[in-house]
């Protein structure tokens, strides 16, 4: 059992937590979605053998964290621990990039049940984590006249339902080859600001997909 010294740790730990949260501006919600997603990853059997399962190494890739190549070079020099930490921090850093649906709507300046229905019809892209709904920042812009991204609808509705929302983030805050104005790659979250059609980001999911 714990003793009182570990005890006063965590208790100083998690504290600080909800205060780390709250100076971004997030509630217990997000506190408590976060413990139960380590919980999860604590509970989950690891592979044996000291090395990532197929699972892991494609969800690294699919993140944007490494290509395939850069895989390749540093599965033999990184330990697997270090690996593991960086799919943790990956999957965390999705919840800790995102929104509650009470945060939502005090950004939209609607009620939560609104932001419930856009969700479900696909004009706001959602996804579950401690069994809430978060909302990546990716889909906001900032400006109160225009607060969601032009062209989120068709994206939406164009997303592999099986795409990992930190694969989804990777992809809306990477610059692509095929995103181009005056020779200059864009990252899809720009493009869209900046008038883009937004099939063709579905366009390039779908030849990822084929790839």
């Amino acid at each position: 059992m714990p003793d009182a010294t570990t005890n006063t740790e965590v208790q100083k730990s998690l504290q600080g937590l909800r205060d780390a949260a709250e100076a971004q501006g997030h509630g217990d919600e997000l506190v408590v979605i976060l413990l139960r997603e380590v919980a999860e990853m604590l509970m989950k059997r690891q592979p044996r053998g000291g090395a990532l399962s197929d699972e892991q190494v494609a969800f690294l890739i699919e993140s944007g964290d490494f290509t395939a190549q850069e895989f390749a070079e540093t599965e033999a020099s990184v330990a697997r621990g270090e690996l593991a930490e960086a799919e943790r921090t990956t999957r965390l850093g999705v919840i800790i990039d995102s929104l509650s649906v009470a945060e939502v709507a005090q950004l939209l300046s609607v009620d939560a049940a609104r932001v419930r229905r856009r969700q479900a019809k696909g004009d706001l892209y959602a996804f579950l984590a401690g069994g809430k709904r978060r909302y990546p920042l990716w889909q906001f812009t900032g400006d109160p006249a225009q607060p969601v991204l032009p062209g989120l609808t068709v994206l939406v509705h164009g997303l592999p339902a099986d795409m990992h929302p930190a694969s989804i983030k990777g992809f809306m805050r990477t610059p692509q080859e095929d995103l181009r104005v005056d020779g200059e790659r864009m990252t899809p979250v720009d493009w869209l600001l900046n008038g883009g059609d937004a099939q063709a980001l579905v366009s390039i999911l779908g030849s990822f997909l084929r790839m």
